[in-house]
């Protein structure tokens, strides 16, 4: 009888080219030919990059725990920080309430991410950064597919979500600092719609078009797969649903390359909330500090940037703050012994 790792071994080698072409472009694909020339004209070498020094930087992120309660319940804990220069400025949410197991993903994804609005909606009432800096997305949680979540007590949470998010935009927006979102991984793939237009223009096989319409590649598969240098994808101006009021706002996108041998990142751009773009973006450029930020606050393979990896670091709950003061504290107070499932209390016992 074979053992799952040679059973896994046999699917790696049995599908392998598949895999490895999912990843990264074969370098005989016809996929180079038909990109190649286009990439090259949208893709910009990195810029000389200067020490960044008397700027104040902001960087935000959250963290979460969840531990499922014998009587089908979750005990969540949210927590969010901003973090300037030696300050902190937190956001905590904590509930016991049911959730169906189908939403408790994008739950739990949406109460980190309405955490981190709530954390910077408090430092900027006291504060006035150069720029903001948060990890994730910003089209991302735009153009989520909002609906009624199955969770008790937040099933209209939707709203509570946009009222926030439209309000800490607007106040970075009023108080003209620029909000930049970085995402370590993407679906997008609005660079590579921009370069099939281009690619429609020009001589090439409707076949292949058609094929490559099909296949649905990001734009991180195409910069990871196609630049030969560091640098940053052309950045493409969206007109972005104001979905907290009437309107539409500006947003760049871009994808940067700290190192070739690195992954991109995903970096979506507010300046304004009021339709206005600063002149030097030229509308496919970036501002040459906001660049030098992104490219000198590159740290390695694990500290993608500097500041997003010091409140990383800071927010993220670990076992023995969880286990030692939180649920010490949960049985303290409620004084229910046995709470957790089964499973979830032997996992805990072997911790």
């Amino acid at each position: 009888m074979k053992d799952t790792f040679t059973l896994f071994l046999d699917f790696l080698r049995s599908n392998r080219e598949e895999i490895k072409n999912s990843l990264e472009m074969a370098e005989d694909s016809w996929r180079r030919e038909l990109y190649g020339p286009v990439f090259r004209d949208n893709f910009i070498a990195a810029p000389h990059i200067e020490p960044v020094t008397g700027k104040a930087v902001s960087s935000t992120d959250s963290t979460e725990f969840i531990r499922e309660l014998y009587n089908g319940k979750k005990l969540i804990l949210i927590r969010a920080y901003t973090v300037l220069g030696k300050k902190i400025y937190p956001s905590f949410i904590s509930e016991v309430i049911s959730v169906s197991r189908d939403d408790l993903q994008q739950f739990t994804i949406m109460l980190m991410e309405h955490s981190e609005h709530l954390s910077i909606i408090e430092m900027l009432r006291e504060e006035t950064p150069d720029y903001i800096l948060v990890d994730g997305s910003l089209t991302g949680r735009i153009f989520r597919k909002f609906r009624p979540l199955n969770a008790e007590g937040y099933r209209e949470f939707s709203r509570k979500y946009v009222e926030a998010l439209g309000n800490m935009l607007d106040m970075a927006s009023a108080k003209g600092i620029p909000i930049i979102f970085m995402a370590k991984s993407s679906e997008s793939k609005l660079f590579r719609s921009f370069l099939l237009n281009q690619i429609k223009q020009g001589k090439h096989s409707e076949e292949f078009l058609r094929e490559e319409e099909q296949l649905g590649a990001s734009d991180h598969f195409l910069v990871k797969s196609l630049a030969r240098e560091a640098g940053y994808t052309v950045p493409l101006l969206q007109a972005v649903p104001r979905i907290w009021g009437e309107g539409r706002f500006p947003v760049l996108t871009t994808h940067i390359l700290p190192r070739v041998n690195d992954l991109p990142l995903k970096v979506d751009v507010v300046f304004s909330t009021e339709g206005q773009i600063p002149d030097t973006t030229e509308g496919s450029r970036l501002p040459e500090d906001v660049l030098n930020l992104l490219f000198w606050g590159y740290g390695d393979l694990k500290a993608y940037n500097i500041w997003l990896a010091d409140v990383d670091r800071l927010v993220k709950f670990r076992n023995s703050e969880v286990e030692n003061i939180y649920m010490k504290a949960f049985e303290r107070e409620i004084g229910v012994s046995f709470y957790e499932t089964r499973g979830e209390r032997r996992a805990r016992l072997r911790i």
